[in-house]
């Protein structure tokens, strides 16, 4: 008899790798225009299996949102005080201009495309708002918690008001900066720069 963790270790595996794949079809086609039959064939098995799994493809793109904000979540928290926020986010944006996603999460936006495709199925569908909702407010919690440690970390009086300004002022300027890195990818990255620096400044209270 197969022991149960295995049997369980498996389907996981399996799990991930149909999301794996769902997860290249949508960047590349759109949630909609994405079939089954192209994530079956993306993933190496058949169209049967996956729905062992996932009872549709509506279930897929909501897994996948809670895996993408998770794993965006986990990043933030993990990101080091010392992070140059200018240089990293410029070479985001540089990565976002030539459309290729990212390996970390630390923007929350590791691929435009993919925010994209879920902010606007939140807005055809209630139940993925609801989910993307309640995801975006535990990470906007995260990030909110990384200024106040960097706060502390420079001794500076702790304005709640002020943080929750801040922190909005980053999820803004990152989500925005994503945008703009799609419709004028050519932008100097000096004049990026030069902006990136003046707004992290504000956001970080120096």
């Amino acid at each position: 008899m197969t022991p149960p963790d295995s049997t369980s270790a498996r389907a996981e595996a399996q799990r991930v790798r149909i999301l794996d794949a769902a997860q290249r079809c949508f960047i590349a086609h759109g949630f909609h225009a994405a079939s089954i039959s192209e994530i079956a064939a993306e993933a190496g098995i058949s169209q049967g299996l996956i729905y062992r799994y996932f009872e549709n493809k509506r279930a897929m793109i909501l897994a996948l949102i809670e895996r993408q904000l998770a794993a965006d979540q986990q990043s933030i928290a993990q990101t080091p005080l010392s992070h140059d926020m200018v240089e990293g986010l410029l070479a985001t944006y540089r990565m976002w201009g030539r459309g290729e996603p990212l390996d970390r999460h630390d923007t929350a936006i590791a691929s435009v495309a993919l925010y994209a495709e879920i902010t606007a199925e939140a807005q055809r569908d209630p139940v993925v708002a609801q989910v993307l909702r309640r995801q975006d407010k535990l990470t906007t919690a995260i990030v909110r918690d990384w200024l106040r440690q960097h706060d502390v970390a420079r001794g500076a009086k702790i304005d709640e008001t002020a943080l929750d300004a801040r922190t909005l002022v980053l999820r803004v300027m990152v989500e925005g900066l994503a945008m703009r890195a799609v419709r004028d990818p050519d932008q100097s990255p000096e004049a990026v720069r030069a902006l990136l620096t003046r707004l992290i400044a504000q956001v970080l209270g120096e």
